[in-house]
């Protein structure tokens, strides 16, 4: 006898009902979101340190971003704050599920995905209001055969044509690497003579050190970085959230410039 025969109509009934509910709910299981780690770095105005000095409860552009898109798919958005270098090597070692505001390289597919973009990034140059020495620049590569010196943040992303530049030894020599902030401090202690942010990050860390009419942007040169996007471990969402994440930035989108 067949199966269905042997347990007849209401037995039968019995079983498919209960694998239609195994089914559902192993599809529910899949697609719910569930908690996620979610690291970020003091980098005002778009991730910074919530009331009272809660580094738990970050506020800012990102977290508004994360909280309200992955948020949405019902993800509980757990936050930890560690020096950059570190949160990377976590995501890549699957030991963190998220990181904000990142441009899409090709280092970084290798192990982590991306989300649609949400907003664009640019760069540009702050130095020392009275420097006129090299008001003359108009982009990076006028650095090459000066004497300038230029401060980058380790392990930040400064675009293709920044790469590019550094496989030059006359370029390279000319760069010096600080930790986050420090390059203020670099900045104002003579050890480089510019250095490249945010505009918006360079202004509000500008305005809380009390360095207005001291450091400025240089009038010509910027590097667009293009668009940024919520980065992913590559076993943090499964497929299906991921094309609903997309979707739902998407349709909530027309990307702001910085």
């Amino acid at each position: 006898m067949i199966w269905g025969q042997k347990l007849g109509a209401r037995g039968f009934a019995g079983v498919l009902a209960g694998l239609i509910l195994t089914f559902a709910s192993s599809v529910q299981a899949e697609e719910a979101c569930g908690e996620l780690t979610v690291g970020w770095i003091d980098w005002p105005p778009y991730q910074m340190v919530g009331k009272n000095g809660d580094d738990t409860q970050p506020v800012g552009v990102d977290i508004s971003a994360a909280e309200k898109y992955l948020g949405a798919l019902g993800c509980d958005l757990k936050y930890v704050s560690k020096p950059w270098a570190r949160l990377l090597k976590a995501l890549e070692e699957g030991r963190l599920d998220v990181l904000l505001g990142m441009s899409n390289t090709e280092e970084r597919r290798k192990y982590a995905n991306f989300s649609a973009p949400y907003r664009n990034e640019t760069v540009w140059l702050f130095m020392l209001a009275n420097q006129h020495d090299f008001d003359h620049f108009t982009g990076l590569k006028d650095i090459i055969g000066s004497s300038f010196r230029l401060g980058v943040s380790r392990n930040a992303y400064y675009g293709e044509e920044y790469l590019m530049l550094m496989e030059n030894p006359k370029f390279k020599d000319r760069v010096f690497q600080a930790i986050g902030g420090e390059n203020f401090q670099m900045l104002i202690s003579d050890r480089v003579d510019g250095f490249l942010v945010d505009k918006e990050t360079g202004k509000a860390r500008i305005k809380a050190d009390g360095l207005e009419g001291v450091v400025i942007p240089h009038e010509n040169v910027k590097v667009e970085l293009g668009p940024v996007h919520i980065m992913l471990g590559k076993n943090s969402l499964s497929p299906d959230l991921l094309r609903k994440l997309d979707a739902i930035i998407q349709q909530d989108m027309i990307i702001p410039q910085s």
